[in-house]
């Protein structure tokens, strides 16, 4: 499942997409020192290495096994736990200042019961979608749609977020 085209795999940061390494250190930047940060979808590890080299503390959440494997083996740090678990089926989310969730909502068809549950943990959401007026959604394997910038705020409002 790691390499079906949908996640960025590599074991160095280096060789992730620059756009992907983007929004993380965006996130490193932006969040408040020392974060206790849930990484949503965190597939092969990457991104809560950006975070926890920045100083903040990660828990790094996705439900493949495969991909949590892949991070502990390469993206290892002491400020990161990494669990296997499905955020949509029910299980306990942590207590957090923030939750990052990037590139994951478009794959989910009712994405608002997971933004509701983010609500429910954290005050802070730093959340990315495709954007469908540069990056058209044309029936995509792993996604149920894309979002215009208004459609996006629309569903963050709905998580009760700005």
């Amino acid at each position: 499942m790691l390499e079906n085209g949908e996640r960025q795999v590599a074991p160095t940061v280096e060789q992730i997409r620059a756009d992907h390494v983007a929004r993380y250190r965006w996130a490193a930047r932006t969040l408040k020192p020392r974060s206790h940060v849930l990484d949503l979808a965190c597939g092969c590890g990457y991104g809560a290495h950006i975070l926890a080299e920045a100083g903040h503390r990660v828990v790094a959440m996705d439900r493949e096994a495969e991909a949590i494997a892949y991070a502990e083996q390469h993206y290892a740090h002491p400020n990161i736990t990494y669990r296997v678990a499905d955020a949509q089926d029910g299980g306990a989310l942590p207590l957090v200042d923030a939750v990052v969730c990037f590139e994951t909502l478009e794959h989910l068809e009712h994405p608002g019961i997971l933004l509701n549950r983010f609500r429910g943990v954290a005050p802070v959401l730093l959340a990315s979608v495709p954007n469908e007026e540069k990056f058209p959604f044309r029936g995509y394997k792993f996604h149920h749609r894309h979002y215009t910038a208004e459609e996006f705020d629309r569903l963050l409002e709905v998580g009760g977020y700005e």
